[in-house]
């Protein structure tokens, strides 16, 4: 348990106090759970756009000219790859074989790189990154978790609430995963074009004061704030895992199902993060699967889809039984296996 001395406060509670936020422990910090409630906050962001404070995932920067190596050395993926001013999702891969981050790096300069990663993960990434600094390397890596923030703004309309109202420092037009640097009431800040509730969207890495100022401009052109609630919901909607829970019991690519969307190497496979449509309500992390009164896995993250008026979640689950249809119990509900994703926008 997080003892009350290692809780971390984002920058801006008060100002999400004041907005009616409540608030709840996650991954070590204290977070907006919702303001509004589920139901209205889920409508928003289906519906039109809302905004997201992101701040308790990592962010680290990472100039020199071997920061490059030094990212090869703990990120999987085709890291070397990455043009100046695009960005790419990959994992970092520990010793025994499991994914030990979740990670977006941007490359924001020709030498120069930002990396974010999953909450709670930045001390195991922050050592590893260190430790993958070689005798005489050109490397400076810089730990900006507590010294800025990061806003997500996520919906159908997230490009035109950026081009009405954020327009004037942004560049013109900014395609999915391409990232810019831009001054924004003098601040230096990052954008980059990327969302992980299944909709168009964007993060923005700014300044606590400035972060305050774009949410207060967000709000007055009626673009509502959303909890962690919403954001849980619509993680596994688009089935996209989160460390905890997950991959937190230690998941190689290939059975948390991101090997080949990631192009990265797969490693062990006999289990799989199974999407599963369940009978009643979420049950807790770690509720034992069964197919047909047999032990086929475990239950991983649960949640109540406003959209979908149902129950969905992830498993872990034997991977010759984790086949569309297959029929399992979790703990006494009924539940099935399904095709991922459980939401995709069309477009």
């Amino acid at each position: 348990m997080t003892s009350a001395e290692s809780v971390f406060h984002l920058a801006l509670r008060d100002f999400h106090a004041t907005a009616g936020a409540t608030f709840g422990l996650h991954n070590g910090w204290s977070l907006p759970l919702s303001y509004v409630g589920v139901p209205e906050e889920y409508e928003a962001l289906r519906g039109r756009a809302v905004v997201f404070d992101r701040s308790d995932r990592s962010r680290f920067l990472i100039a020199g000219t071997d920061a490059l190596d030094v990212l090869k050395t703990i990120f999987a993926g085709h890291v070397e790859e990455i043009e100046e001013g695009r960005a790419m999702r990959t994992v970092s891969i520990g010793d025994d074989g499991n994914i030990a981050d979740l990670v977006l790096i941007a490359r924001t300069g020709g030498i120069s790189y930002f990396v974010s990663g999953e909450p709670g993960r930045r001390t195991d990434t922050s050592a590893r990154l260190r430790r993958a600094v070689a005798p005489g390397f050109d490397v400076q890596i810089d730990d900006r978790t507590e010294t800025t923030c990061l806003l997500g703004l996520a919906g159908p309309a997230a490009t035109e609430v950026v081009n009405n109202h954020l327009s004037e420092a942004l560049p013109a037009r900014l395609q999915t995963l391409q990232c810019a640097t831009f001054e924004f009431h003098g601040f230096r800040t990052l954008a980059v074009r990327t969302s992980d509730t299944g909709e168009d969207g964007f993060e923005f890495v700014l300044a606590p004061a400035v972060a305050q100022h774009i949410l207060e401009t967000l709000r007055d052109a009626r673009v509502p704030l959303a909890g962690l609630q919403v954001l849980e919901i619509a993680r596994v909607e688009a089935c996209i895992p989160g460390y905890n829970p997950d991959l937190e019991p230690g998941l190689s690519p290939a059975e948390a199902d991101l090997d080949t969307l990631l192009d990265v190497p797969g490693g062990r496979a006999d289990r799989i993060l199974a999407a599963l449509l369940i009978e009643g309500s979420p049950a807790p992390v770690g509720t034992r699967i069964s197919i047909e009164g047999s032990p086929a896995g475990e239950l991983r993250s649960s949640v109540r889809s406003p959209g979908l008026n149902a129950t969905i979640g992830f498993g872990i689950i034997d991977v010759r039984r984790a086949f569309p249809g297959q029929g399992t119990k979790i703990g006494e509900s009924g539940a099935t296996v399904v095709a991922k994703p459980f939401f995709r926008r069309r477009t």
